[in-house]
């Protein structure tokens, strides 16, 4: 068997393939919670103590995310490896990182306004909200590196994937949509459309990829 047939196959295929999967269903259930936010200026504190209890789901939510996330990225770089073994590996580092970077962004954000909403009293009474002002927008920045980072290792993927023959050339484009997104972070200020459409190109390729792994459980991917 040559190199690009034995590189195409994969151990633990279920373990893999549920990683897959629970990738991308936590990656729509993390648009689906991004959509919902403060509906102005100067009410960041006040939506936090609103919605604590989702809040903080929302922060487990991405840390779980990328966790899980991680070991379907390494079961990517395994199967993609026949298209350059490095920039196989490069990619799934630098997603690896991203990820863990903008799901640790988020938690820190959140950790932050906990901080600040546990406070009993401030110096002046605009004082927390000032404060939570302050890391919202900080969290827009702590979200960029992960974003970027996250974005070239997408789009390598994307790369490897139209190359592959492992997998369909329509995900290939997927991810290079979805690393275009990434990479572009700092060209949209202060908005989340691109991180969205990055997650939910993520989320489609966890799917797709995910029965594909299934599909061919304790076979060559490539059948």
């Amino acid at each position: 068997m040559n190199h690009a047939l034995t590189s195409a196959k994969l151990d633990h295929q279920p373990i893999f393939g549920l990683s897959a999967s629970l990738s991308a269903l936590l990656s729509l259930l993390l648009v689906a919670v991004s959509l919902q936010g403060p509906t102005g200026t100067g009410a960041y504190l006040e939506f936090f103590n609103h919605h604590r209890a989702t809040s903080i789901l929302t922060a487990i939510l991405f840390m779980t995310w990328a966790v899980i996330a991680i070991p379907f990225l390494a079961a990517v770089e395994e199967m993609l490896r026949s298209g350059g073994e490095v920039l196989a590996r490069a990619a799934t580092l630098l997603s690896s990182l991203g990820i863990l970077l903008l799901a640790f962004g988020y938690f820190t954000t959140t950790g932050a306004f906990m901080a600040i909403s546990a406070i009993a009293s401030a110096p002046l009474p605009s004082e927390r909200e000032y404060q939570a002002a302050i890391w919202r927008n900080m969290g827009f920045f702590l979200s960029d590196p992960g974003l970027m980072a996250w974005g070239l290792g997408f789009f390598l993927l994307g790369m490897l994937t139209w190359n592959s023959g492992v997998l369909p050339r329509w995900l290939g484009i997927v991810a290079v949509v979805g690393g275009v997104a990434g990479l572009l972070t700092l060209a949209v200020y202060q908005t989340p459309v691109l991180a969205l459409v990055q997650v939910s190109c993520f989320g489609v390729w966890g799917f797709a990829v995910g029965v594909r792994i299934f599909r061919n459980s304790g076979r060559d991917l490539r059948d």
